[in-house]
């Protein structure tokens, strides 16, 4: 099945805006993109073994890249070029890409336009071809927020619905009930593996950062270390069945990654 794409939104501005839209000009267009998740493997070999010494696999060495043509029905003038480089280019942080194709609702990419090369039919310039780099190997979901109402031990099923097989480690939010001092969230999924935190102080606000390791406690800016077992929450593709020990609000959020190609 084809699809056609004619709109793209990148650091908050549609294509649209700028009279541009995605097409193939010239022979150039988008072409096959492999998936982002090329395999590293990581291994040893030695003189007097047929087998290697292996190590694991690595499969997010390398970021996400891609090509993106798009340009214009009518010739463009070195004003429009200067406004067309300011909008894409010089950013100091990963932006938002969007695509309007079918087949990429509701995917986005973090990324950076590392080179914007100006494409001429006759001495004129009408589009350009744009070098994307994304942060990671993968593109994201939209945001997500799902909250539970923790009372003792609750068992709560979550879907991890990312198309990746790396675990995936959420952002979450614990607002505790009155005298609840532990949170304990086993997952039965990952081998019964536990996230505990204890020592927690009265009329607190918890939020856990699992993907980069970082508790905070927002109303006294407590530190709660000492008081958890530096097991953070990780989450397997699929269905994760978790029983959550406490009692209070418990808000897990974030964005599934996607493994995708073109």
């Amino acid at each position: 099945m084809a699809f056609t794409s004619y709109e793209f939104t990148y650091a908050g501005e549609s294509s649209l805006e700028h009279g541009l839209m995605i097409y193939d000009i010239d022979g150039r267009d988008q072409g096959d993109v492999s998936f982002g998740n090329t395999a590293d493997i990581i291994e040893t070999r030695t003189n007097r073994r047929i087998q290697p010494l292996f190590f694991g696999v690595n499969y997010n060495k390398k970021s996400l890249e891609f090509k993106l043509v798009f340009g214009a029905f009518e010739p463009l003038d070195r004003y429009q070029l200067e406004e067309i480089s300011l909008w894409l280019t010089g950013y100091q942080t990963p932006q938002w890409l969007t695509i309007d194709q079918p087949d990429l609702e509701g995917i986005q990419f973090k990324c950076l336009i590392t080179q914007l090369t100006p494409i001429s039919i006759g001495w004129l310039q009408y589009a350009f071809e744009a070098t994307i780099v994304c942060d990671c190997s993968y593109a994201y979901g939209l945001p997500f927020e799902k909250t539970y109402t923790i009372s003792g031990e609750t068992e709560v099923l979550f879907r991890n619905e990312s198309t990746v097989r790396e675990y995936f480690k959420p952002y979450m939010t614990f607002t505790p009930a009155s005298g609840t001092t532990s949170l304990s969230i086993v997952n039965e999924s990952d081998n019964d593996r536990e996230f505990l935190l204890t020592g927690i102080p009265a009329s607190s606000v918890i939020t856990v950062d699992n993907n980069n390791g970082i508790i905070c406690e927002t109303v006294d800016n407590i530190n709660l270390y000492p008081g958890f077992n530096y097991k953070f929450l990780r989450l397997v593709h699929g269905d994760n069945h978790l029983v959550v020990t406490g009692d209070g609000a418990l808000t897990i959020s974030g964005r599934f990654f996607h493994n995708v190609a073109g």
